[in-house]
């Protein structure tokens, strides 16, 4: 987690950002974000359950290439997840908490 609020302070995001994505609340971002965003949260937590609907709903903004390329990053993502978290792995830099 720690390597993603590093790399998203880098692309202009700040801690209040954090407090929306955290609570699945997307309307700071524009229509193709809210898309990619939405797509990446339903991955993660039911990728089971992804669907034709939530594909289309890609399309609307995405090219094909770019809706694989989303998936396989969401995806590389959350196995870094899954092998670091558990294993305590050390940051190379302090610790940010997201404000409550």
């Amino acid at each position: 987690m720690q390597h993603h609020l590093a790399s998203s302070k880098r692309v202009g995001l700040q801690p209040a950002d954090w407090q929306l994505l955290k609570a699945g609340d997307y309307s700071a971002f524009n229509l193709k974000e809210q898309a990619a965003l939405k797509f990446a949260e339903k991955l993660t937590r039911e990728s089971r359950n992804i669907n034709d609907a939530d594909i289309a709903a890609l399309r609307a903004h995405f090219t094909e290439e770019q809706i694989v390329d989303l998936d396989m990053l969401v995806g590389l993502v959350n196995l870094t997840n899954r092998l670091t978290d558990p294993l305590g792995a050390d940051l190379e830099f302090p610790e940010e908490k997201i404000p409550t």
